[in-house]
């Protein structure tokens, strides 16, 4: 459990380093959300992710024997409480997920909509083992359905990381878009279903994946 909880605290450090590199500076600043997307969401997500460590970290402390106040509770009002912070940053992460997923749908873009199929479900997943921990009926499932939570939460994140890794760091000329090319399924890491390579193509009909945003001209 130590191991799967130090990947998650790097995991999560990854994604907020990769991400909180400025995204293509040349973005219009007038341009409508949606044009802006993936990455406008992406930078919500991210704190989001980060946000989900931390509060992870609270619900294990919760179960730490020594924090017990002696209640004869399943679980504590501190971790009942920290578990439905969880929940509701797993909601948000799942509806903005399903946001980006009708977005593609309405793109026609296939490989977009599936990205964020895969992440939608995922957070979703992690939803059920959340209710778990809350609906526990007594303390030993509790804590068992808390410490399975580690999983789900790596799952997560190395998908969105799988989703979003990179993108920061592209430089694209004036005209030019951002797209997420499909990385090959033999070059997929653990865990990952679908990932991202984000590069820069001339024309948007040039890019096999799904766009992001255009770059706006000098």
């Amino acid at each position: 459990m130590t191991e799967l909880r130090g990947l998650v605290a790097w995991v999560a450090l990854t994604v907020l380093s990769t991400t909180l590199i400025a995204a293509p500076e040349r973005i219009s600043r007038g341009t409508k959300v949606s044009e802006q997307e993936p990455f406008h969401s992406f930078r919500i997500l991210d704190g989001k992710m980060t946000l989900l460590a931390h509060q992870q970290d609270v619900l294990k402390s919760a179960f730490d024997p020594q924090t017990r106040s002696g209640s004869k509770a399943v679980i504590s009002w501190r971790a009942a409480r920290a578990a439905r912070r969880m929940n509701s940053t797993a909601a948000g992460i799942a509806r903005i997920a399903a946001e980006l997923e009708g977005l593609y749908q309405t793109r026609h873009q296939p490989f977009g909509d599936l990205v964020f199929i895969v992440l939608r479900v995922k957070a979703e997943e992690l939803q059920r083992g959340v209710n778990a921990v809350i609906k526990a009926q007594t303390r030993s499932a509790a804590k068992h359905a808390a410490k399975s939570l580690d999983s789900r939460v790596v799952s997560l994140v190395v998908q969105f990381q799988a989703a979003s890794g990179g993108y920061g760091a592209v430089r694209c000329s004036p005209g030019a878009w951002t797209c997420c090319e499909p990385k090959r399924s033999k070059d997929l890491l653990q865990s990952e279903l679908v990932a991202c390579i984000w590069g820069c193509v001339r024309t948007s009909r040039t890019c096999t994946g799904f766009l992001g945003p255009r770059i706006a001209g000098p």
